[in-house]
């Protein structure tokens, strides 16, 4: 009863496919035949991070010292293509085989055998590879084709175990075998699968059903994300019919309670079975963030999190990188998505853009050494990334002068500045001539019908047309602070070395507007100027006298036709936000270590954080 309990909880934690073909051979046809569940594993890092996040999942690896052993075993192993994961039983105990292309390394200790270009990792001494072309494994590939999420499938025996574990009614369903689609969050699990040759009598003349009958069911899920999963998985609600049961792993941990709900449909010899396991807790009654997810990674964050939107689904999702330069993406359900070793760390910031004009979005950075352009898979574009010799010292400069998505990326290395399509093409006639260090990142304003790209060098304030030549001579030059350059109303504004306000036109005119004390600092959008002096935050109307403390974050935001103030005092470990108003948003200030990182939808604010060195949340609030 124990393995039987065991091997039904293991169908919680595992991943999708991809079929990998070499000479004819392929990983579905090593195997072992007598495999009573198969797990297809095709994006190995979203497994790993799911285990680590989901607390039930976790409680089913730590419920069996064979399955902590085998994902033990899985997290020594770095592989972008498809593993599988064999469980059978060998002299009476529970035995794992992993199969893949070269997954060996020596830090792994169990069995390893190859066969042609095949890695296989046994947790059995006895056991060695055999050719296996039986029904289960091979109905199993070729249902499997398709699935993007984690998927497992189980033997008839199996099959009957889990379908009549969850539900009260006896399922007799010898023949055919259950295939399971899986994706897992911090707070959620979803599974919808597929079983043929189901019968209710099971009579002995009936006949199987056809594989292609099986691939062409279009039977949908039945709850609706969306809408039936209230407020954030809170409340699971269903106006289903059929009887469901309830139900719980004896081997679990107690303590991780659990919220469960499936829902079965049946066919002609088929069946659809949808279901979701939850532990999200209910937020205390008039706490006004709603936690998303929390996500932890392996090593120390060193970048982000950076909130980034979802084209697909209209979501938000975060980018952080590690110390190890490895690139997450985290989804809206806080899973990674997918991880990419990146070579050097990103400067500061992450841009999207639409290169190919089709509404689909990817990541535009740059490094020390390189400049590169991500698709949302993961995957790098065209020619990119692009290497240079010479560092990069400023973030990468993103414009679309007429907003018409003929995207301008500029490079700064250290007094020189190159142009870029979104292609990774240089742009002709673009060239700047180079005169001292440029010590402010480039900014493009269109102000009147003016287009000028404007930036700080170590001597002056230059003003370029879109070619790189100067546009705006300047009639009177200053000591410059090495703060922004911002646009307000048809004005260019910015600080001095004294911390005076300094005001230039578009003849180049300038004019000293006021001066503020040391420390104090200058936002501005093109309606209204912001300071920070000391601790009074001002605009043209408001002042507001906030505690004092070492305000190292001073940046603005807008979102719902709106701007947003953030700062962050480091000394008391507090994040502010304000409207333009400066009115403080409900709930802030929050304790955090650092900043956070905000987006504005039109009904709710997100903002993501770091809570520790090596995990993030994402929160919101109306």
């Amino acid at each position: 009863m124990r393995f039987k309990i065991l091997i039904i909880s293991i169908v919680f934690i595992f991943l999708s496919c991809e079929n990998i073909v070499r000479d004819n051979l392929n990983s579905y046809d090593l195997i072992p035949k007598n495999a009573q569940v198969v797990i297809s594993v095709k994006n190995l890092g979203k497994l790993k991070n799911s285990i680590e996040n989901n607390n039930y999942l976790k409680s089913v690896v730590n419920s069996n010292l064979t399955i902590k052993d085998l994902v033990t075993e899985l997290s020594k192993i770095n592989d972008d293509k498809e593993i599988l994961i064999a469980l059978f039983q060998s002299s009476q105990n529970l035995h794992y085989k992993i199969i893949g292309v070269n997954i060996l390394n020596d830090s792994l200790k169990s069995k390893k055998l190859s066969y042609e270009n095949f890695d296989m990792i046994s947790s059995d001494s006895s056991y060695e590879p055999l050719i296996n072309k039986n029904h289960f494994s091979q109905k199993f590939q070729k249902i499997n084709q398709t699935n993007t999420n984690f998927s497992i499938a189980l033997d008839s025996s199996f099959t009957n175990i889990f379908l009549n574990k969850i539900f009260n009614n006896k399922f007799d369903n010898s023949s055919g075998n259950l295939v399971l689609n899986i994706d897992a969050s911090s707070k959620l699990i979803t599974l919808n699968g597929l079983a043929d040759n189901y019968s209710v009598n099971n009579k002995e003349n009936e006949i199987k059903l056809d594989i292609q009958e099986i691939e062409s069911s279009e039977r949908e899920v039945y709850f609706n994300f969306e809408n039936d999963l209230v407020d954030d998985y809170d409340l699971i609600s269903s106006s289903q019919e059929k009887k469901i049961n309830i139900f719980s792993f004896e081997s679990l941990d107690s303590s991780v309670e659990n919220y469960k709900i499936f829902q079965l449909i049946e066919g002609d010899k088929v069946i659809n079975l949808n279901g979701y396991i939850s532990n999200f807790k209910n937020e205390k009654a008039g706490l006004a963030f709603n936690t998303k997810f929390d996500t932890s990674v392996s090593d120390e964050i060193i970048l982000g999190p950076i909130i980034v939107k979802n084209h697909i689904n209209n979501t938000n999702e975060v980018l952080i990188q590690d110390s190890k330069n490895i690139l997450y993406l985290i989804n809206n359900l806080g899973q990674v998505e997918w991880s990419k070793k990146i070579e050097g760390k990103i400067i500061k910031q992450i841009d999207q853009i639409d290169s190919y004009k089709n509404g689909k979005l990817q990541y535009v950075f740059v490094t020390n050494e390189s400049m590169h352009l991500i698709d949302r898979k993961g995957r790098d574009v065209g020619k990119f990334p692009l290497k240079f010799k010479d560092l990069i010292t400023k973030p990468l400069a993103v414009f679309d002068y007429d907003k018409n998505k003929n995207y301008r990326l500029l490079i700064t290395q250290n007094n020189e500045l190159f142009m870029f399509d979104s292609k990774g093409n240089r742009v002709r006639g673009f060239d700047y001539k180079k005169r001292g260090k440029i010590v402010t990142q480039p900014k493009h304003f269109r102000i009147g019908n003016k287009d000028v790209i404007v930036f700080k060098t170590t001597d002056k304030l230059t003003i370029l047309n879109r070619r790189g030549a100067v546009r705006i001579n300047m009639k009177k030059e200053y000591d410059y602070s090495s703060e922004d350059i911002y646009q307000h109303e048809n004005s260019l504004i910015t600080t001095t070395v004294k911390n005076e306000i300094i005001r230039i036109d578009m003849k180049g005119n300038t004019k000293l507007e006021d001066a503020m004390p040391i420390n104090s600092k200058l936002l501005s959008d093109k309606s209204s100027i912001f300071t920070l002096q000391k601790n009074i935050l001002s605009n043209s109307i408001n002042d507001v006298e906030i505690p004092f403390g070492k305000y190292e974050g001073f940046k603005i935001y807008t979102g719902n036709d709106k701007s947003y103030l953030n700062l962050f005092d480091s000394q008391n470990n507090k994040i502010y936000l304000f409207d333009e108003n400066l009115k403080s948003i409900k709930g802030f200030p929050i304790s955090s270590e650092e900043n956070a990182d905000f987006i504005f939808d039109k009904k709710r604010i997100g903002f993501s954080l770091k809570i520790d060195s090596k995990k993030i949340i994402y929160q919101s609030i109306k």
